[in-house]
């Protein structure tokens, strides 16, 4: 699992930051003990490894040390912005509910609570146009209550500079009344299922035959990387390098083929579901295969 996650790391860092990360010879135990405080502090929350390491990829702006990273923060945000009742719940009782607190004697006047709340489940957690979600920006550098207090304080301090008042357009309230939706993620998958799903299906197709027999033994059957190395007649840690290859050949493929359809704008979220979501992507697709009756 340290080598997937290098492997995830560098391809989504940035370029300007790769070379300076790929001679850290502590890279793959610095982001598996990241993942592992992430996983002690939000034990509740069902987050894939890589699609962790992905999201911080996206955010580190230095070669500074990982320790300092809120992990336990950092796994919730990642959680919410995919669509997990749980995160969302969690989110609100101890985040954003903290948060208001911190506001409630400063509002002006034609503003309640309840539309800061409101407005902050929007600003959070749904894309407006061009702009992404406030939450996908959250870098973990500090806690993310702190991080969500100043938000909040921001939102409430454009209304009040706001001559008139900005009316939530009814699409937005349909959206924002309960966290425990999914959100994000889930419009993502619904604008964009077909795309999706026809280019992950076509990346797959793609791999050599071996390759997609490695990945029907691995995630149909359950063979772990001894077994597999038995039948490939070679050690389990090279079984290991053929998996994480093809899940970056997966990757490679399928961003290529949504290129093709997909905006820019739109891409870069899609692949971050697709990060946080591989396994159970391969999985389904590979199910799915199987289960088609043959001519």
């Amino acid at each position: 699992m340290a080598e997937v996650l290098r492997s995830v790391f560098l391809e989504q860092v940035a370029p300007k930051l790769r070379d300076g990360f790929s001679q850290r010879p502590t890279l793959e135990v610095e982001l598996a003990a990241l993942v592992e405080r992430g996983a002690q502090a939000q034990p509740e929350l069902e987050v894939d490894a890589p699609g962790l390491v992905a999201y911080v990829a996206g955010h580190v702006s230095e070669q500074s040390s990982f320790e300092a990273l809120h992990a336990g923060d950092l796994r919730l945000a990642l959680a919410c912005l995919l669509g997990d009742p749980t995160a969302l719940a969690l989110f609100e009782r101890n985040v954003i509910a903290r948060a208001l607190v911190a506001v409630r004697g400063t509002l002006p006047v034609g503003l309640t609570s309840d539309e800061v709340l409101q407005r902050l489940r929007v600003r959070l957690l749904l894309r407006d146009g061009e702009r992404a979600p406030a939450l996908s920006t959250y870098s973990g550098r500090g806690a993310l209550v702190h991080w969500c207090r100043a938000t909040t304080l921001r939102l409430v301090q454009e209304f009040a500079r706001t001559p008139q008042r900005e009316v939530l357009s009814e699409d937005a309230l349909l959206e924002a009344p309960a966290l425990t939706r999914d959100l994000d993620a889930s419009l993502l998958k619904q604008h964009f299922a077909e795309a999706f799903a026809t280019a992950f299906k076509a990346a797959l197709a793609q791999l050599p035959s071996r390759d997609r027999y490695l990945l029907q033994l691995h995630y149909l059957e359950g063979m772990r990387a001894e077994e597999l190395g038995r039948i490939f007649n070679t050690h389990r840690t090279t079984v290991w390098r053929w998996l994480t290859q093809c899940r970056e050949q997966l990757l490679r493929a399928t961003r290529a083929e949504l290129a093709k359809t997909v905006k820019d704008t739109e891409l870069s979220s899609l692949m971050n579901v697709l990060h946080s979501q591989l396994d159970v992507s391969i999985s389904r697709v590979l199910r799915a295969a199987a289960d088609e009756p043959s001519d």
